[in-house]
């Protein structure tokens, strides 16, 4: 079941997405979404509309062509080893998502497992909580990967990014303390594969602090200095 009433408090909506379904919690439902039964599964992605989506250059979120500069919408580790499970979408698309998904604007949120289609694959490895905060990563220039159950983005050098926490912008500390709350995981990963993955994570980990928010604000606009 739909909506026409979007949910109070949202914030404004681009004007691509205004042509979107909106659901019966009053969200508008993303152009990835699969529908099941009639209903909009927000954790499933149509293949066919990810098809759609690589081979021509539609957004993620609204469905319309992109532009010169895409948008990927990434958790904090994502910002280590620039990769993406997810295809770009417009700057704003991306913005509004990063502010106004539950699962990345809720601090307590966790993904529903329950009814969950058995055949589900998913590329890379699927957030089950909240990270703490949202980074959309603006950029020129992206190619896909083909992996053994799907396709990865490698993404580009940015052009702007915005870090987003509680569906604002994070503070300098909430990016640090999400980031080295993921940090164990990936050095784990890299330590079982010898001291050179590790010295290469220690050198993408410091690539990632230059786009950190310098204190409050949490936009880098432009590349550092």
């Amino acid at each position: 079941m739909t909506s026409t009433a979007l949910r109070q408090g949202l914030p404004e909506l681009p004007q691509r997405m205004r042509a979107l379904p909106v659901d019966s919690r009053g969200y508008p439902v993303p152009y990835f979404v699969d529908w099941i039964d009639g209903k909009p599964d927000f954790r499933v992605m149509d293949s066919r509309k990810l098809a759609a989506c690589v081979y021509y250059k539609r957004c993620w979120i609204c469905g319309e062509p992109l532009g010169q500069y895409k948008a990927f919408v990434i958790g904090p580790m994502c910002a280590v080893n620039r990769v993406s499970a997810e295809p770009p979408s417009h700057t704003d698309c991306a913005k509004f998502a990063a502010q106004a998904c539950p699962f990345l604007a809720l601090p307590k949120a966790a993904r529903r497992e329950s009814n969950m289609p058995v055949d589900l694959q998913v590329s890379g490895i699927m957030l089950k909580r909240n990270p703490g905060v949202a980074l959309v990563w603006v950029t020129r220039s992206y190619h896909a990967v083909a992996v053994d159950n799907g396709v990865l983005f490698d993404i580009g050098e940015p052009e702007q990014t915005f870090w987003y926490a509680e569906g604002r912008l994070a503070s300098r500390e909430e990016v640090m303390a999400s980031v080295q709350s993921g940090l164990p995981a990936l050095y784990d990963l890299a330590h079982a594969d010898g001291e050179a993955a590790v010295l290469e994570l220690d050198t993408m980990v410091a690539r990632a602090t230059r786009y950190f928010p310098p204190h409050a604000a949490g936009a880098m606009v432009g590349r550092p200095a």
